[in-house]
C-alpha cells in the first residue's frame, strides 16, 4: 500500500512521457546536441581552406564526440517513446540514423589518434643492428607571464630530460633560468631572445651547434644541429612556435607551416625533431599535410594524440592539442607525458625516442 509520495504510473503508460519526456522533446534535443559535431566535420572535410571562425572551431572537434553520443541516445529514446505511445516514428528513425552515421565519421577521423602505432620499447633480439641511443626530449611554452625557473629545471631534472625547448622564452625568462642554474643541467644551449620578437631556447646535455633561427617569422624559432653519444647521424632540433591562426593572421599561420614541413631536407643529413607550440591540431589540414611530408606526431605514435595541450591553469578545461613533438621517419617514439606548471596556458611535453642505429 502506497502511503506517500507521488503515485506509481500506471502500466500502460510510457516511462519517459511520465518523466517529462515527449518523443518531439527527445528529438529536439537530440538535434540540438548533434548540431556541433556536424557543423565541425563539415568545416573538417571541406575541401577547400576556411578561414575566421571556422578554422579555430574545428580544433574542437573531438570535443564534440561526447555530444554527438547523447544526441544518438536522445534519437533512440525519440524513436522509443513514439512507437510506445503508438506514433509514427519515421523521422525520428532517421535523425537517429543520420546521428549514427555523424558519430561513425567523427570516430573514423578522431578516435584513431588514441591507437598506439607503436608499443613500448622491451629489451628484445633482433637480427642486425640494434636500435640507437634513447633520447628524452622536453617542450614547454612558458608564456608571455613566464614559468617559475627554480621549478621548470627541477622539472627538468627530476625527468632526466636531455634536451628542452622554450617557445614564448622572453629576456627576463632567460635571464632567470641563468641565475637558476641551466647551464649546470644543460651545459649547450641555442637561445634567440630579444626585446623585439618573442623569442625562444633550445638547451642540450650535449653537444649543439646553433643554427640560423626559422627566417621569416614574428616568433624567434631556435634551431641547432645535437651529436648525441651512439649515433652517427646529426640530430636537427627546432624550437616550434608558429603564429596562431587569428583574424589577419592566418595566411601567416599557413606559410609558417609549410616552412617547418621544408626543414627536414635543409642542411646535413640526419635526424629531425621539431617540438613546441605549432597553434594547429590534427583536425587542421595544414597541420596534416606538414605530417604527410614524413613527421610523425610522437603523441599519435602511442596513442596520446586526444590529450589537450590548451589552455592550462584556466577557467576554461583544455580541449584542444596544439603542442607536439614531431619526428623524422626512423625515429621511434616509446612514450609521451604532459605536465603542467603555473605561469603559461600551455601544457608541456616529454618524449622518449630511440634514434636510428649507426
Amino acid at each position: 500500500m502506497q502511503t506517500f509520495g507521488s503515485p506509481l504510473p500506471s502500466p500502460g503508460k510510457p516511462l519517459p512521457a511520465v518523466l517529462g519526456w515527449s518523443s518531439a522533446t527527445a528529438a529536439a534535443g537530440a538535434v540540438l546536441f548533434g548540431l556541433p559535431g556536424a557543423l565541425l566535420l563539415g568545416v573538417r572535410l571541406f575541401p577547400w581552406e576556411v578561414g575566421t571562425p571556422w578554422i579555430q572551431l574545428v580544433s574542437a572537434l573531438p570535443a564534440t564526440l561526447p555530444f554527438t553520443a547523447a544526441a544518438l541516445g536522445l534519437a533512440l529514446l525519440a524513436v522509443w517513446t513514439g512507437t510506445r505511445r503508438h506514433h509514427r516514428a519515421g523521422g525520428q528513425l532517421v535523425l537517429a540514423l543520420l546521428l549514427a552515421a555523424l558519430l561513425m565519421a567523427q570516430s573514423a577521423l578522431v578516435l584513431p589518434r588514441a591507437i598506439p602505432a607503436t608499443r613500448a620499447a622491451r629489451p628484445v633480439q633482433i637480427a642486425g643492428p640494434g636500435p640507437g641511443p634513447g633520447l628524452r626530449v622536453m617542450t614547454l611554452n612558458v608564456g608571455e607571464s613566464g614559468v617559475d625557473a627554480a621549478r621548470l629545471l627541477a622539472e627538468a631534472r627530476n625527468r632526466e630530460v636531455d634536451i628542452l625547448a622554450l617557445p614564448e622564452l622572453a629576456p627576463q625568462g632567460l635571464e632567470a633560468l641563468v641565475e637558476a642554474g641551466v647551464a649546470d643541467l644543460f651545459p649547450y644551449r641555442s637561445v634567440d631572445v630579444d626585446w623585439v620578437g618573442v623569442g625562444s631556447g633550445l638547451f642540450s646535455k650535449y653537444a649543439m651547434e646553433p643554427r640560423r633561427r626559422v627566417p621569416g617569422t614574428e616568433f624567434h624559432q631556435s634551431r641547432a644541429v645535437a651529436s648525441i653519444p651512439g649515433t652517427d647521424a646529426p640530430v636537427k632540433l627546432t624550437a616550434v612556435h608558429v603564429q596562431s591562426p587569428r583574424p589577419g593572421l592566418i595566411w601567416n599561420w599557413r606559410q609558417e607551416l609549410r616552412q617547418l614541413g621544408t626543414l627536414p631536407a635543409q642542411g646535413p643529413a640526419g635526424t629531425t625533431v621539431l617540438l613546441g607550440d605549432f597553434n594547429s591540431s590534427a583536425d587542421h589540414r595544414e597541420f596534416r599535410a606538414l605530417l604527410a611530408g614524413g613527421l610523425t606526431d610522437a603523441a599519435h605514435a602511442v596513442g596520446k594524440g586526444l590529450a589537450p595541450t590548451w589552455p592550462v591553469n584556466s577557467e576554461v578545461p583544455p580541449f584542444v592539442a596544439v603542442d607536439h613533438i614531431l619526428v623524422s621517419a626512423g625515429v621511434k617514439v616509446t612514450d609521451v607525458e604532459s605536465f603542467i606548471l603555473p605561469g603559461t596556458d600551455h601544457a608541456g611535453l616529454v618524449a622518449d625516442l630511440v634514434l636510428p642505429a649507426p
